[in-house]
């Protein structure tokens, strides 16, 4: 599709991991409508944060429709995306699925865990183009309202639409705390490295039994400028970091063939 196409034609569906009541997801949903009519929302019934990847095939699925073109599935962002393509959208499949808004960055270390990277995967292993959208905070309360989104998505929407994506790629977009006129750019970023120390912490309920809650913690690893993490945090840029590229994919591989040449 050119830039000069209207995007009116397209069929859109909206997923997250953050659950179908997610203030993000309604707040795209409503930007999505900007864009065409033909939208559908398939959401996890409840909140699948950290899935990653994750698909379920070891326990039923079930279907829930809230109203025309909104369902929920009792399953993890990957397994909607599944739903849809197999089941509720499989007579006519969507040209883009957009995945978030998260609550929170989706960068460096913490991508592979992300349910709402994950549901972009799940549509780009079937070769449908997807963008996973996360909106930054630093903030003790979460955001309910994203101005910044609201501003720029329809634009990055229409220009990543207006060439060929490699196959099995999707689009991973991070947006800074930031005021529209905040930011440094929209740029084209690496994938960031961070440490990631997952702390556990102990408690005791009431009858004194022990239960436990993990908590992230992480630092910057590298100092890589054209990072994600970089360019989100510390120069208030949205980034757009192209995820699976199957020709580093293809490099790595060559080196380990080489590396254990000797020993075949």
């Amino acid at each position: 599709m050119s830039a000069k196409q209207s995007l009116s034609g397209l069929r859109i569906l909206l997923t997250n991991d953050d659950g179908i009541d997610s203030p993000g997801l309604k707040a795209l949903e409503r930007i999505a409508h900007s864009i065409t009519p033909d939208v559908w929302v398939i959401a996890p019934d409840m909140e699948q944060s950290g899935k990653g990847f994750s698909v379920t095939f070891d326990s039923i699925l079930k279907i829930d429709e809230i109203s025309p073109r909104k369902f929920t599935v009792s399953g993890t962002p990957s397994d909607c995306v599944y739903m849809a393509i197999g089941e509720i959208l499989k007579d006519k499949l969507p040209d883009l699925v957009l995945s978030g808004i998260n609550i929170g960055a989706n960068i460096g270390d913490y991508i592979g865990m992300s349910g709402t990277v994950g549901a972009a995967f799940a549509a780009a292993s079937r070769n449908i183009k997807a963008i996973a959208l996360s909106q930054h905070y630093e903030k003790p309360q979460y955001p309910t309202k994203f101005p910044l989104i609201d501003h720029f998505l329809p634009t990055i929407i229409k220009k990543l639409l207006s060439f060929t994506w490699p196959d099995r790629i999707c689009m991973n977009v991070n947006f800074p705390e930031a005021q529209v006129g905040e930011i440094s750019g929209i740029k084209s970023a690496t994938q960031g490295k961070l440490d990631v120390v997952w702390k556990v912490h102990k408690k005791m309920d009431p009858i004194d039994r022990s239960y436990y809650w993990l908590q992230g913690v992480h630092t910057v690893s590298d100092g890589n400028e054209d990072s994600d993490v970089a360019l989100l945090e510390q120069k208030k840029a949205i980034t757009i970091t192209a995820l699976q590229n199957r020709h580093e994919f293809r490099e790595c591989s060559g080196k380990l063939e080489e590396l254990f040449a000797s020993h075949v």
